[in-house]
């Protein structure tokens, strides 16, 4: 039998193993301005969270925005789940790029002269283990979130703000959240929460994206609408053993975005 496990916080880039059992709105979330390898995840029930390999490209560039990306997406639903006071698993979630993707990402932010964010991270946490709903969440969630946009920002605008590299950075979370999916739903039936709710999360991120790419563009239409297709596949309240969307369709969607990705340079 699998062991489920969850992990306690103890601050940014550390975290303790213990078996598991233990006893919103987009709004805050913002947009990215048009300018400006998850591992699998141990199998089993919804405490089950498995090591991040992180995102590989020959681009450091593509692979910094990924990662950031990434923790965004952890974020989003960890404030989706605050708003409606699923308090243990927002924890989950706001845990996960403190304990397993910030060290990561903290060497390339001290390269590029960006702002840490640990602080921001560990203060968020914080709001959550308090459960502490309103503005004192809001605002530790909005500093967060602030950082990691002033992050990306940083990329070199002439290549940040083209279609392809947008496209690009899609397409890895498109690919996580396939893979996410894949272990967290079954034959259209949860039976691994973290993960299920982890895939929306990057699918939300992705969207919010590709809302700053021009719709003109050969290819955006059909995008935008399987984009709005697999938002459908999230409910915030669902459960372990809840039927959803079943991840065929999910995979079917992101393919089909993948076709007409080409278009878009």
């Amino acid at each position: 039998m699998t062991e489920n496990k969850t992990r306690l916080w103890v601050g940014v880039g550390a975290y303790v193993l213990i078996g598991a059992g233990m006893a919103v709105s987009d709004g805050g979330d913002g947009i990215f301005a048009p300018a400006t390898a998850h591992e699998k995840h141990a199998e089993g029930g919804e405490g089950g969270e498995g090591g991040e390999a992180g995102y590989t490209n020959a681009d450091p560039d593509l692979v910094f925005a990924v990662n950031l990306l990434l923790t965004r997406g952890h974020l989003h639903i960890a404030n989706e789940l605050a708003a409606i006071k699923d308090w243990e698993h927002a924890s989950a979630h706001a845990q996960h790029p403190a304990a397993e993707t910030y060290d990561r990402i903290a060497p390339e932010l001290k390269v590029r002269g960006a702002a840490p964010f640990e602080g921001e991270l560990n203060a968020l946490v914080q709001q959550i283990a308090e459960e502490t709903p309103g503005a004192p969440f809001d605002a530790a969630y909005g500093a967060v979130i602030a950082k990691i946009d002033a992050a990306y920002a940083g990329i070199d605008a002439s290549k940040r703000a083209t279609p392809g590299f947008a496209m690009q950075a899609i397409l890895a979370l498109l690919k996580q959240a396939g893979a996410e999916y894949s272990i967290g739903v079954s034959q259209g039936k949860i039976v691994n929460l973290q993960e299920y709710q982890d895939a929306n999360g990057f699918i939300r991120v992705a969207d919010q994206l590709a809302a700053t790419i021009d719709k003109s563009l050969p290819g955006m239409a059909d995008i935008a609408a399987q984009l709005e297709q697999l938002k459908t596949a999230w409910s915030p309240t669902a459960g372990m053993g809840n039927m959803v969307t079943p991840e065929a369709g999910l995979l079917a969607a992101i393919s089909r975005i993948e076709l007409k990705a080409g278009g878009v340079k």
